[in-house]
């Protein structure tokens, strides 16, 4: 039943994908100031201990997200493979940001991250764990998650921001990204905002 879920999630992320080529694409939008992200810790879809230090080196996308959503999530991830894609062309792999997703329903998230990440690209970095420590890290980036349920309906839904949180080498939130978006509009910005240089 697992490959037979994750099948119809890889059919449908290729025809939002397809689609949302052609959305208007969004503008990189920076922060006034800097904002440094809080201590947490998480786990990645290893299970190995993903904490704020983890950012440290690298520039991040930071997406809040669901395994068991049917659009918005596997549409972003889908986008954002082609702003990697497209970022390949600026930088040396080791630059690339690193895209972190973060799974806010670990009840249903932990066992299937890592087959869910897998569909999109081995290098996605899937992190859940305990409620308190993901509402540490989504309070540092400016987001919010809810959940639509009534307790005898599994087929529950979350509501979550949409937005990529986009965070520098230093650990701190300096931009954000508003989907849907145009791969190479989104990573051109990224590129000027990751070189120093002003976004027009």
């Amino acid at each position: 039943m697992k490959r037979s879920f994750f099948k119809c999630l890889f059919v449908s992320t290729v025809l939002l994908f397809i689609g949302g080529i052609y959305a208007e694409p969004a503008v990189v939008k920076q922060l006034n100031k800097p904002v440094l992200i809080d201590n947490f810790e998480l786990f990645d879809q290893g299970g190995f201990s993903f904490t704020e230090k983890n950012l440290l080196g690298s520039w991040s996308l930071i997406f809040l997200g669901f395994t068991t959503c049917p659009d918005i999530c596997p549409m972003t991830m889908a986008q954002l493979e082609g702003v990697r894609a497209e970022l390949g062309s600026h930088f040396t792999p080791e630059k690339i940001p690193n895209i972190i997703f973060v799974a806010v329903d670990p009840a249903r998230d932990k066992d299937v991250l890592a087959d869910y990440l897998a569909y999109f690209h081995p290098k996605n970095i899937g992190i859940t764990g305990e409620p308190s420590q993901i509402d540490r890290l989504v309070e540092s980036v400016d987001g919010f998650y809810r959940f639509d349920k009534n307790k005898r309906d599994s087929g529950y839904t979350v509501v979550h921001t949409s937005s990529i949180a986009v965070v520098n080498p230093q650990g701190e939130m300096v931009a954000n990204i508003n989907p849907p978006f145009g791969k190479s509009n989104t990573a051109w910005e990224l590129m000027l905002l990751i070189r120093g240089r002003a976004i027009e």
